[in-house]
């Protein structure tokens, strides 16, 4: 998937349906950071965002990364879109119950208590 592409079918905030992933991105993802925290909607700086929202540490392994929170478990891919198979096996995979494309970065939650949903976010 090309950036413009991904950019027109892209939804926000004002779109989503699912109270998890609104809280996601409006308290986290998109919220605002304090001075000298990484900013913009890259790999670092949306893991930062998640480690210090849950007051967690991820493992990094190779350009993932996983949490264990509260929430469920999250995987933060960076770059999901280089080898779009990967990323497709990942959306597909029983074991997330909720992924988000941010484009640059792919996220995907297990949790038993979310539903099975895939979101396209800006």
């Amino acid at each position: 998937m090309n950036r413009l592409r991904h950019f027109l079918l892209a939804k926000t905030q004002y779109s989503l349906h699912s109270p998890f992933v609104y809280k996601l991105y409006t308290e986290v993802l998109f919220s605002r950071c304090p001075d000298g925290a990484p900013q913009g909607r890259d790999y670092k700086a949306v893991l930062w965002r998640l480690e210090h929202y849950y007051g967690t540490t991820a493992m990094r392994f190779g350009g993932n990364a996983t949490l264990s929170t509260p929430d469920g478990d999250f995987l933060v891919v960076d770059h999901p879109h280089r080898e779009e198979g990967r990323w497709q096996v990942i959306v597909d995979s029983p074991h997330y119950q909720v992924t988000i494309d941010l484009f640059s970065v792919g996220i995907a939650v297990a949790s038993p208590r979310l539903t099975k949903q895939h979101f396209l976010l800006r």
